[in-house]
C-alpha cells in the first residue's frame, strides 16, 4: 500500500457515507395506515396517491430508493438528471437538463415538471428528491426574460469567485421554478422534500435553490450581491433591469418563509458533507491512521484555502518525520475567481496543484482534494492527488506549477503527471473532500501509538 493508495480508499469511503440509495431508504417508511418521511407522518398510505419527483446529480438513485420503501401508494414518477447520468432503474419518467449552466434542456425539464404537477389530482401528494445540481438541470426563466439570458448569468456567477449562497439568492430571483415557487405550484396539495445538502451550512433555500421552501432573501439582496461581486459588466443588461425593476417591486418577490402555499409542505436533510468527511475519517482510522476532522464548512478562495489546510500536515512532518501516520479530513466548497482567459480544471485541481510546492520533498505525505460527484469543473476529472514528489515530477516533464495556479490551468498540469484523480459520476452530490495523509499506517517508522 502507498500513501496515495490509502487518500483514494479513504476518499472513496467518504462518497458511500452519502450514498443517496441509503440516505432515502432510511427516511421513508410505509406501514398499512400511514407513511412515514423523515420527521414527519402522512396519514394513509392507499395506491396510487403519491406523485415523485426527483431532480439532481444523484436523481435516479433516491427515486429508485424511494419506489422501493413506498411501493404501490407511487401513482408515478419524474426523473430530471444530466445528460450522459446513469437513468434510473424504475418505471419512472425521465428528462433531462444541463450541468452547469443551464441550456433549452433545462427549459423542456422545467416545462415537463409543471406539466406533471399540474395534471395531477386534488388528493395527490408530493414527495420531491432533491440533490445537487438542480440550480442548472431544472431551470425556467420568469416572465420578461429568456434561457439564453440565465445561461449567460450562469457561467457569469460559476467564474465570479462568489459563494454559492450569494450566487443562488440571484438565481431564484430569475427562475419560475426556485424560491419556493414550485411549492408553490404544489399547493394545497401537500408535499415534503427530502434533499441530499451540497451547500454549506445546508441552508434549504441553497440547495438546488430552495425551490420547495421559502426564500429570505429579496431583489435587493440579489443586487447587493451583483455589486459586491463586480458583475454588472459581466450580466446581461435584461438580467440587471429585470433585478433593478424586482428591487422596486416591479416584480412580485419569492415565496417567503410563513407564506400560506407553505402550510403543508415539510423540509429534510437527509445526507450532507459531514456525513462523507465523517465516512472518510472512519475509513482512516480503519486503515490505522491517527485521523482528524478539521471541518464540513471549507469556504474561501481556493489557492489561499489550500495552501492554510497543507500548512498543518507541512508542519507535522517536519516537527516529526518518523512520528505516528495521521490523517487529516476537511470539506466543505471553496471558490475560484477566473481572469478572462483562464485555462482548463476546477476547484479541487487547483487545490491540489496549490499543495504541490509545500509538500515538495516531504517523505509519505500525500493530499488529495475532489469533488464528492466525481465531477470537477468542465472535465472529466473528480480533482487531483499530489505528493511529496509530484514537484519533481512536473520539473522533469518542464511543467510549471506557479505559472499553471496563476492560468488556473491545474487540469494539464496534474494531466501531465498523472496526478488527475478520475471516479466517474459517482451518483452522490455533497460537495468536496479533502484528505491529507502523513505517512503510511503500518509501514516502518509509521503508524505507532
Amino acid at each position: 500500500m502507498s500513501v496515495a493508495s490509502d487518500a483514494r480508499r479513504i476518499f472513496r469511503a467518504g462518497v458511500r457515507a452519502a450514498d443517496p440509495y441509503r440516505a432515502i431508504a432510511a427516511a421513508l417508511r410505509r406501514d398499512r395506515r400511514s407513511i412515514r418521511i423523515a420527521g414527519h407522518r402522512w396519514p394513509g398510505a392507499d395506491p396510487g396517491t403519491v406523485r415523485l419527483l426527483a431532480f439532481g446529480k444523484a436523481a435516479a438513485a433516491m427515486a429508485d430508493a424511494a419506489g422501493r420503501r413506498l411501493g404501490r401508494a407511487v401513482e408515478e414518477g419524474l426523473v430530471v438528471q444530466r445528460a450522459g447520468d446513469p437513468p434510473p432503474r424504475g418505471p419512472w419518467q425521465r428528462a433531462v437538463g444541463a450541468h452547469p449552466v443551464c441550456d433549452a434542456r433545462s427549459l423542456r425539464a422545467a416545462e415537463t415538471v409543471e406539466r406533471f404537477v399540474d395534471r395531477a389530482p386534488a388528493e395527490a401528494r408530493f414527495l420531491v428528491l432533491v440533490s445537487g445540481g438542480g440550480s442548472a438541470i431544472l431551470e425556467a426563466p420568469l416572465p420578461g426574460l429568456g434561457i439564453a439570458e440565465l445561461a449567460a448569468t450562469d457561467r457569469a456567477l460559476l467564474a465570479s469567485g462568489a459563494p454559492i449562497q450569494e450566487m443562488n439568492a440571484i438565481r431564484r430571483h430569475l427562475s419560475r421554478v426556485k424560491g419556493g415557487r414550485l411549492a408553490a405550484r404544489f399547493a394545497p396539495r401537500p408535499s415534503a422534500t427530502l434533499a441530499i445538502s451540497d451547500v454549506v451550512g445546508d441552508t434549504p433555500w441553497d440547495i438546488a435553490s430552495g425551490p420547495t421552501v421559502g426564500d429570505p432573501t429579496t431583489y435587493r439582496a440579489a443586487l447587493r450581491a451583483v455589486t459586491r461581486w463586480r458583475l454588472a459588466p459581466r450580466l446581461p443588461r435584461g438580467v440587471l433591469r429585470f433585478l433593478a425593476r424586482g428591487a422596486r417591486a416591479g416584480e412580485p418577490e419569492t415565496v417567503k418563509p410563513g407564506d400560506r402555499r407553505l402550510a403543508d409542505a415539510t423540509f429534510d436533510v437527509v445526507a450532507s458533507n459531514r456525513h462523507a468527511v465523517e465516512g472518510a475519517a472512519a475509513e482512516a482510522r480503519r486503515l490505522r491512521y491517527r485521523a482528524e476532522i478539521v471541518s464540513s464548512t471549507l469556504t474561501g478562495e481556493t489557492q489561499a484555502v489550500a495552501r492554510r489546510e497543507v500548512g498543518r500536515l507541512v508542519r507535522a512532518a517536519r516537527a516529526s518525520p518518523a512520528g505516528p501516520a495521521r490523517a487529516w479530513v476537511s470539506g466543505g466548497e471553496t471558490t475560484v475567481t477566473l481572469g478572462p482567459r483562464p485555462g482548463k480544471g476546477g476547484r479541487n485541481q487547483e487545490f491540489a496543484l496549490a499543495a504541490v510546492g509545500p509538500l515538495d520533498g516531504l517523505r509519505a505525505v500525500c493530499l488529495l482534494s475532489a469533488g464528492t460527484d466525481g465531477i470537477d469543473g468542465p472535465t472529466d476529472a473528480a480533482g487531483g492527488c499530489v505528493t511529496g514528489e509530484t514537484a519533481g515530477r512536473m520539473r522533469r516533464r518542464r511543467v510549471d506549477p506557479v505559472r499553471a495556479l496563476r492560468r488556473h490551468d491545474a487540469y494539464r498540469a496534474l494531466d501531465a503527471v498523472d496526478a488527475l484523480l478520475r471516479t466517474g459520476p459517482t451518483g452522490t452530490n455533497v460537495m468536496d473532500l479533502h484528505v491529507l495523509l502523513r505517512g503510511v499506517a503500518g509501514q516502518p517508522g509509521y503508524g505507532k501509538k
